[in-house]
């Protein structure tokens, strides 16, 4: 040994081991972002199943106390019931499944109840009394008389706007929240903007295929439904979450059963607080329909489409081909960065 350094060598590090390829069976469930969101919906359809199932006997023991027109009382039993099974369905997916905060999936809390809500229900029941007074000028519809007096109104009217709060919750969470957020983030290869559109189609089919049941429905109301699943959509597009569309479902609903007393989507509740008669043609009165089932019902639409437009002027819901999606694990409101990857924090 001379007691000499000896000259480094420089060696190359080891090339990385190439990932592992997935088999065949799973790459059926698991794609690059995940468990494909097709069986997302799926098992979200599941467990929203399950837990309604659970709550069934419930249900059940307040059919057998229901009569031929709704009991405010029974009705918000029953959809409070609907709403928990939508939240809890939603509530499984996002923190076992997709690891994501409430938010994202379109009812961040920090919004709820705040300026978009109250518009959207301003809107929506300004829209009911204005096509109501359209159709009672042309001599299809009249208000009639009241039929609540003192207490009963302030009670009845309580109750139903409950109701019909649990029902915004409901059918708005369970087809434009969870699986509208997925499905577009599982279409995210298509360009800007188009998988949230097919989806808001397909899903807005279901909207209206739900209410082929309901007695007094007809083939324009469902139309119509269908034609309001996209309105909805729309506003959920502009505002980027829920809370316009539940307000605006939520007051016009409300409107229609209470308020005014007309059929809703062909169904009635007891407790309204007046008694309106339709007359003339079904295309213009709506007929066992309703208001919905009046073609004046397509300025309803126009008027909540254009205020939309005008109120929320750009695009606020988030898409994986923006910029950095960033959510705030305090609130769960989803905001863009100007980095350019694609990254959620997690959050409760």
């Amino acid at each position: 040994m001379t007691g000499e350094a000896l000259d480094p060598i420089d060696v190359a590090p080891p090339p990385p081991s190439p990932a592992r390829r997935r088999s065949a069976f799973v790459r059926v469930f698991v794609g690059p972002m995940g468990v494909r969101a097709g069986w997302k919906v799926f098992i979200f359809v599941l467990i929203f199943g399950a837990v309604s199932f659970c709550l069934r006997p419930v249900g059940k023991l307040l059919h057998a106390h229901r009569g031929s027109l709704m009991s405010p009382v029974v009705a918000l039993v029953l959809e409070f019931l609907g709403m928990s099974a939508v939240l809890i369905a939603t509530a499984i997916m996002a923190k076992l499944i997709d690891r994501k905060p409430w938010g994202y999936f379109g009812m961040p809390t920090r919004n709820a109840f705040r300026s978009s809500f109250w518009i959207g229900a301003g809107i929506g029941l300004g829209a009911l009394a204005l096509q109501l007074e359209l159709m009672h000028l042309g001599g299809w519809f009249d208000f009639g008389p009241m039929q609540l007096h003192g207490v009963a109104i302030v009670q009845d009217g309580l109750i139903w706007g409950l109701m019909f709060l649990c029902v915004g919750v409901t059918e708005e969470g369970l087809l434009r929240g969870y699986v509208q957020r997925v499905t577009t983030d599982g279409l995210s290869m298509l360009p800007t903007g188009w998988g949230f559109w097919t989806s808001a189609v397909l899903f807005s089919i279901l909207f209206g295929a739900g209410h082929l049941a309901n007695p007094g429905e007809n083939k324009f109301g469902i139309l119509m439904v269908f034609i309001d699943g996209m309105a909805m959509c729309f506003s959920l597009w502009r505002t980027g979450d829920l809370w316009f569309a539940i307000g605006n479902h939520a007051a016009w609903d409300w409107g229609e059963t209470f308020l005014f007393g007309t059929p809703n989507s062909g169904t009635h509740g007891a407790g309204a607080l007046m008694s309106p008669s339709f007359h003339g043609p079904t295309l213009l009165a709506g007929g066992t329909d309703g208001p919905e089932g009046s073609v004046l019902v397509l300025l309803s639409e126009a008027l909540f489409i254009v205020a939309v437009a005008l109120i929320y002027r750009a695009r606020k819901y988030p898409l994986r081909g923006d910029a950095e999606l960033v959510v705030h694990s305090d609130v769960g409101e989803i905001q863009p960065t100007l980095t350019s990857t694609a990254r959620i924090d997690q959050a409760r």
